[in-house]
């Protein structure tokens, strides 16, 4: 049957409650781990896809002037000697010029590419400035080939067949053949409104600074963010390891340390302390706590004789057991009550039962709590650290209980001054031995008791 006593509350915070925010809080700081991660891994790709784009974009710039540079090479080294001194026809730099122009490495073909390139307006400008100037000298080159080609036909190969020389004007072609020349001379060696290499050069040379001060820019900004988050993951770590420290702590002082006591606690039968560490914690120690209350009553019962509420057989042998081997004075009293069949059989169970417990009183109340019902009408009393004279003054004092009393008890006892001098079984049959030659006088004295005690 289940007991309807209130379970008693526990105090103290749960484990639940203690680590869902614990818990909480270590996914949300392992989050923004992974994510400081994941932005530290994109940041570290856009800054090198940027600096590969920053080489090309540098190559492409550098190209405008390498191609101005060829083109403008070539072309003066034919215009100066556009016909050997044998006579023969100087196509080699013209072919390379008219090679060179092919390749789209005029300054408006890399002007176009440059407008799907991700730089600075600035740059893009400086490269359009470039790219008219080197349009520019290419126009001017074409038209000095096309006087020299009046004066000198150029061979019809396929890649000269390719130059888009422009038509002369009419005031060209009144020109004789040495001014033509010497036009196409002053074309391609004289500057003509400021165009030369050197404008060229300078704009492209200032592209390519600012390419790269745009790239020192993102570089400086990526690693700026990198720095942050890095100091993000520190924080996040140190974060991360403090709360973990402080939780093992909490939960050692809480949980594991109380538990360790309990260890403790129950090898040597105590009660646990209800009152420390977490709730569940308190919880076991309080269930362990009823549990041993009940086990208290339980063995209570079953080492207390119910009648006389005395300590029974069981609680005599357990006590003997323990009652070590030396280092001390024992007395033990064997107890037997007289005519309790007679009691029975002539005035009733119930003042059987009433004799029972007036012997019980006696000897508990003569000679102490280590007193033990053993048996229907068998008692016993152990005295440990006694003198005999004082065993004595106690059966004295227990005889005038019994007779003020009524009753009719035989006793006999048997003690030694050295527990390890004499084995206790022997002691308790010496005992017996004298309480039984007790009770056969008793009983020759029957009618005399019977007379008393109406």
């Amino acid at each position: 049957m289940k007991s309807t006593q209130p379970q008693k509350k526990v105090g103290g915070i749960t484990a639940n409650s203690f680590m869902r925010p614990i818990i909480a809080i270590l996914a949300v700081l392992d989050i923004a781990i992974i994510g400081m991660f994941l932005q530290i891994n994109s940041g570290a790709s856009r800054l090198s896809t940027v600096m590969t784009n920053v080489g090309v974009y540098i190559g492409e710039a550098n190209s405008l002037l390498a191609g101005v540079s060829l083109l403008n090479q070539t072309a003066a080294n034919f215009v100066l000697v556009p016909v050997k001194k044998t006579g023969e026809f100087n196509a080699a730099p013209l072919t390379v010029y008219a090679n060179t122009l092919s390749r789209h490495r005029r300054g408006s073909d890399v002007l176009e590419r440059f407008r799907d390139y991700e730089v600075s307006e600035k740059a893009r400008s400086y490269l359009s400035a470039a790219a008219r100037d080197a349009d520019r000298m290419t126009e001017i080159q074409l038209h000095a080939l096309a006087l020299v080609n009046a004066v000198h036909p150029f061979p019809g190969t396929a890649s000269l067949n390719q130059l888009p020389l422009p038509a002369l004007q009419n005031t060209d072609q009144a020109l004789s053949d040495a001014d033509k020349l010497e036009k196409a001379r002053r074309l391609v060696l004289d500057s003509y409104e400021d165009l030369d290499m050197f404008s060229v050069s300078r704009n492209v040379t200032a592209c390519v600074q600012e390419i790269r001060n745009d790239a020192s820019a993102q570089a400086a900004a990526a690693g700026k963010r990198v720095a942050i988050l890095r100091t993000g993951l520190w924080i996040a770590t140190i974060l991360i390891t403090v709360i973990l420290v402080i939780t093992f702590m909490i939960l050692y002082k809480q949980m594991i340390n109380p538990l360790t006591g309990f260890v403790r606690l129950i090898a040597s039968n105590q009660f646990l302390d209800d009152k420390e560490g977490m709730r569940e914690v308190r919880q076991v120690a309080s269930a362990y706590n009823n549990l041993e209350k009940r086990r208290e009553a339980l063995r209570s019962v079953a080492e207390t004789d119910s009648l006389t509420n005395l300590p029974n057989r069981y609680r005599f042998e357990k006590y003997i057991l323990g009652a070590g081997d030396s280092g001390y004075s024992l007395a033990i009293l064997m107890f037997d009550i007289n005519y309790l069949k007679e009691t029975n059989d002539t005035l009733g169970h119930s003042a059987g039962d009433q004799l029972i417990q007036k012997v019980a009183h006696c000897i508990s109340s003569c000679f102490g709590e280590n007193s033990f019902r053993i048996g229907g009408d068998e008692f016993v009393a152990v005295i440990k650290d006694c003198e005999r004279e004082t065993i004595q003054q106690m059966i004295d004092r227990f005889e005038e209980t019994a007779r003020k009393e009524k009753v009719s008890v035989s006793l006999g006892y048997s003690y030694t001054e050295e527990i390890g001098d004499t084995p206790l079984q022997e002691m308790i049959d010496e005992a017996d031995k004298q309480m039984y030659v007790q009770k056969q006088e008793a009983h020759k004295n029957i009618n005399q008791y019977f007379l008393r005690t109406v």
